[in-house]
C-alpha cells in the first residue's frame, strides 16, 4: 500500500525528522545485554539473503523503442511533439534517466517526427549525459541553456512551428502556462494523462524481472526486521531498521510500522507506544530497484504466547480474502471483480465495514498507479499488469491486519511475485 518516498514523509509528519540512524533498541542503564530474541508468527519460511545474482540495467535500445511508441501513440492521439520535465516516472521511463524537479527546468522534446532534445542546464550537461540513454540512430541531443538565458525559450525553439503538444501529465501548472505563451494562440494544449497510462500500463518481461528483484529484496529486509525486534522498541525504531536492512542490500526503501491498536489505521503514522509481548505488528513498504517498485506488507503476531484466538480469525480471513482475490486473476477479468472476490469473503463473515480501502494499485517505476483494483473499474485485465493484492481488516482501539502481495497477470491467471506467507 505505501511506496517509499510517501512512507518517508508521513514519518517526518510524525516527528521523525532529523531521527539518528543509531541503535534501534531501547536504551537500558543496567548491565549491557543482548536482548533475547522474541519469536513472531507466521515465521520466515525462506532463506533470508543480503546479496543477489547480478541483473545489469536494461539496454539503450529498450528506451528508443519506448520513445517510439511515445510517438505513435501521440500522433494517435492527434499531437506532433510531447514535452514531458523531469521530476516523474514518465520523464524517466523515456529518457533513461530523472534529474528531480528544481527551479531549474530539464526537458524532454520529443518530436512525432525527428529526433528527441532534452533540455538542461549548461553547467548540469555532463551529469545529464551519463545518465540518458540513448543509441543511434534513435539519438537523443542534449541541449544546454545558460543561467542568463530564459529556458522556455529553448523549449520553444526545440518545438518549432509544431503547435500540437502532448504534456506529460506531471508538468507543472507554471511551465505548462508559460510554453502555451512562448507558442502563441496557434497552440494547443493536449492532456497526456492516457497516452503515458496505455504506455506503461502493460510491462515487460524485463520489466517484471526488475520489480521482482525489488520484491525479492524487501521481503528479505522485512524477515531480517521481524527476526531483530524486541520489546520496549518503538514504531519509528523498527523502520528505521526497515531502511537499515533495504541499504544493507544495496537500495533504498522502507516502511510504515504499525503496532496492535496503531494498525487499525491503514495510513496511520508512527506513535511512541512501545512494542510488548502478544501485539500484532504491521510493517507496509518496499523499496526502488533500477527504478522499478516493491510494495508489500506483512502482519504478524509478536510474543512467545500464542497469537489470540481474535488475531487468529482476522489473520486467516484476510488471508482467504486474498486467495480468492488471486483466483479470481485472468485476462480479461474486470479489475472490479478482483476487489469484488476479496471483499465478497470478509462481508460474509460479518466484517465489511472494516475493509475500508480498495483491494489493489498497479505498480511499476511508480508505487501507486493504473490499473487500480476497485470498485466502479470495469477495465479488462491483460498479461502484463502488475498491482497489489492487500484486503484488510481494521478494528478501531484494537488491531489491524493486512497482508499484501505484489502479483502480475499472465495468460493464464496470476503470478505472485512475493512470497505467500501461510495460513494460521
Amino acid at each position: 500500500m505505501r511506496t517509499f518516498d510517501v512512507i518517508r514523509r508521513r514519518q517526518l509528519l510524525g516527528g521523525l525528522a532529523g531521527a539518528a540512524l543509531g541503535a534501534c533498541a531501547p536504551r537500558s542503564t543496567g548491565p549491557s545485554r543482548a536482548p533475547s530474541r522474541v519469536r513472531t508468527i507466521p515465521e520466515t519460511t525462506f532463506r533470508v539473503r543480503t546479496e543477489y545474482p547480478s541483473l545489469p540495467p536494461l539496454p539503450d535500445e529498450v528506451y528508443a523503442a519506448r520513445r517510439a511508441a511515445a510517438r505513435e501513440r501521440a500522433r494517435s492521439a492527434g499531437a506532433d511533439v510531447i514535452l514531458a520535465t523531469s521530476g516523474s516516472a514518465n520523464f524517466g521511463y523515456l529518457a533513461g534517466a530523472d534529474f528531480g524537479r528544481s527551479e531549474r527546468l530539464i526537458a524532454l522534446v520529443l518530436s512525432v517526427v525527428g529526433d528527441a532534445v532534452l533540455l538542461a542546464p549548461s553547467f548540469e550537461l555532463a551529469r545529464v549525459q551519463k545518465r540518458v540513454r540513448a543509441t543511434p540512430p534513435a539519438s537523443l541531443i542534449l541541449r544546454g541553456w545558460e543561467e542568463s538565458e530564459d529556458p522556455i525559450a529553448k523549449v520553444r525553439d526545440a518545438i518549432g512551428e509544431r503547435r500540437a503538444i502532448l504534456l506529460e501529465p506531471h508538468t507543472d501548472y507554471a511551465v505548462a502556462a508559460a510554453v502555451h505563451r512562448a507558442l502563441g494562440s496557434q497552440a494547443t494544449l493536449i492532456d497526456g494523462s492516457g497516452v503515458f497510462e496505455e504506455l506503461r500500463v502493460v510491462k515487460s518481461d524485463e520489466e517484471i524481472a526488475r520489480m521482482q528483484r525489488a520484491v525479492d529484496i524487501t521481503e528479505d529486509a522485512f524477515a531480517a526486521t521481524f527476526a531483530r525486534l524486541v520489546v520496549g522498541m518503538r514504531e519509528q525504531d523498527v523502520a528505521r531498521i526497515v531502511e537499515e536492512e533495504h541499504r544493507l542490500r544495496g537500495v533504498r526503501g522502507g516502511a510504515l510500522v504499525q503496532f496492535g491498536p496503531s494498525a487499525a489505521f491503514p495510513h496511520g503514522a508512527p506513535t511512541s507506544a512501545p512494542l510488548a509481548s502478544a501485539t500484532p505488528v504491521l510493517i507496509d513498504g518496499g523499496c526502488s530497484f533500477q527504478d522499478w517498485q516493491s510494495d508489500v506488507t506483512r502482519t504478524r503476531w509478536f510474543g512467545d504466547e500464542p497469537p489470540s484466538p481474535r488475531f487468529v480469525t482476522l489473520y486467516n480471513l484476510v488471508h482467504d480474502a486474498q486467495s480468492a482475490a488471486i483466483a479470481a486473476v485472468a485476462p480479461g477479468v474486470p479489475a472490479q471483480a478482483i476487489d469484488r472476490a476479496a471483499r465478497a469473503v470478509i462481508a460474509r463473515a460479518g466484517f465489511g465495514p472494516q475493509f475500508t480501502h480498495r483491494l489493489g494499485h498497479g505498480i511499476g517505476m511508480d508505487g501507486h498507479e493504473p490499473v487500480y483494483m476497485v470498485e466502479g473499474n470495469p477495465r479488462p485485465l491483460e498479461p502484463g499488469l502488475v498491482f497489489s493484492v492487500e484486503p484488510g481488516i481494521y478494528i478501531p482501539n484494537e488491531l489491524g491486519v493486512r497482508l499484501e502481495e505484489q502479483v502480475a497477470c499472465t495468460s493464464t491467471g496470476a503470478r505472485v511475485l512475493s512470497q505467500r506467507p501461510p495460513r494460521l
